[in-house]
């Protein structure tokens, strides 16, 4: 079985910090707003100074656009 050079390096590692997390225990996907079809990605999604992630989506099958915005909070680390 071939390794690959990734598997031998050490994971990075990050500053602490206060962890962030959305207030949707599990965001769920949307379905298109015109024909219900369910949407795997967005087609862009930003953070925005508000606390918040917005997420632009284009249906596949109808090509409808559509925003969508979720509240991130930050929890302190005990």
């Amino acid at each position: 079985m071939k390794r690959n050079r990734d598997d031998d390096r050490a994971p990075a590692s990050r500053p602490a910090e206060e962890p962030i997390h959305s207030d949707e225990s599990r965001p769920q996907r949307p379905n298109c707003p015109h024909c219900g079809s369910p949407l795997l990605v967005a087609e862009q999604s930003r953070f925005n100074l508000a606390g918040r992630i917005d997420h632009f989506w284009v249906c596949d099958h109808c090509g409808t656009e559509f925003e969508t915005s979720i509240e991130v909070t930050r929890q302190a680390v005990a």
